[in-house]
């Protein structure tokens, strides 16, 4: 028999994140992707990686920014208390405007006022597209009643987009106290 000893496995001695485990072999976390990363790693970790790497910071708020503005993007989250879910919907309904060197905050009401607006008006036509079905006793009445509730499933759906995408950011921002600060208003 030989006296040399078979190993099967490789050990890694990586550093930062490791930990020794009976003091016998050492294990390293490293995500195969960047999902188990972000549904892993603590948010301070996250708002170091994402400042300093520019694809990890779009997969996380869905915008690219110069390595001057990831740092204000963070600090703004973190100042405010919002997720990332939030900064994606801040950006996508303009009031995240982001450029080569700062991070303007637009707290104008333009943005919800016109989402009530496009709400209104989508209303408009499709209670009269239902009151016009309604009127018609030509039509087979199941037949009616099944395209009426099927255009009102239509109009919530759109109505429930509106509010997401023009409404509901300027609300996270009024909630979270950022329309009071002293951000650049447009």
């Amino acid at each position: 028999m030989s006296d040399t000893p078979h190993f099967d496995s490789a050990q890694l001695n990586l550093a930062l994140e490791q930990r020794a485990a009976g003091r016998d072999y050492h294990e390293y976390f490293i995500p195969g992707s960047i999902k188990l990363l972000l549904a892993t790693a603590s948010k301070t970790k996250l708002d170091e990686l994402a400042v300093g790497n520019e694809r990890l910071f779009k997969y996380r708020f869905g915008f690219n920014a110069t390595s001057t503005v990831r740092p204000q993007v963070v600090e703004f989250q973190t100042k405010y208390d919002l997720l990332d879910d939030e900064i994606r919907w801040l950006k996508r309904a303009g009031h995240l405007r982001v450029t080569r060197q700062e991070l303007i905050i637009d707290t104008s009401r333009l943005m919800p006022m016109y989402g009530w607006f496009q709400v209104t008006l989508v209303s408009l036509v499709f209670a009269a597209a239902i009151l016009q079905l309604a009127g018609l006793e030509t039509a087979i009445p199941w037949k009616r009643d099944l395209t009426q509730i099927g255009l009102g499933a239509i109009w919530f759906c759109i109505a429930g987009t509106l509010i997401k995408m023009f409404v509901n950011p300027w609300r996270t921002l009024k909630q979270a106290g950022a329309l009071n600060a002293t951000a650049k208003p447009s």
